[in-house]
């Protein structure tokens, strides 16, 4: 159970290095900083819970991890539009990291079941060629044979 559980952790530090997560990393990370630095641009002065972009980045960061503390909402229909988009582009993240994560996971499985099989057939396909030369050898020792017999007939 140990061995799994530290396979499981490599596994994971594996992952968070593969370009797939690399990029929604950064993605998300340039979504989450542009759009909260258009709310704050369309929330400053209109907003007094914005009056800062620390403040909008807050905002930010509980709306694109679906949390929505509330305490920080835009009040601009613009504001309220960019959090609907940010939204969506949390769930689109957070969907795609978990798709990446399963995808990653399934092919190591997928290749722990295939390394053997593969082994498998590398031995068959070695023992077939070995058979393969054995039977040509015993096919001209037959046909050495069956000429001088042909010969030893005439003679």
């Amino acid at each position: 159970m140990f061995n799994s559980l530290i396979n499981l952790w490599k596994s994971l530090f594996r992952f968070l290095w593969t370009p797939g997560f690399i990029y929604l990393s950064l993605s998300g990370t340039l979504v989450l900083i542009c759009m909260s630095a258009a709310v704050y641009f369309l929330e400053a002065g209109k907003n007094p819970h914005m009056d800062s972009y620390l403040e909008a980045l807050w905002w930010g960061v509980s709306t694109i991890t679906t949390v929505g503390y509330g305490d920080v909402v835009p009040v601009t229909t613009g504001g309220r539009l960019l959090g609907i988009v940010l939204m969506y582009s949390g769930t689109v993240l957070f969907i795609s990291f978990t798709s990446l994560l399963a995808t990653s996971w399934i092919k190591l499985e997928f290749e722990k079941e295939m390394n053997p099989l593969e082994e498998s057939i590398i031995r068959e396909r070695s023992e077939s060629h070995r058979l393969d030369k054995r039977l040509l050898s015993l096919e001209k020792r037959l046909e050495s044979l069956e000429s001088l017999l042909r010969n030893l007939k005439k003679g």
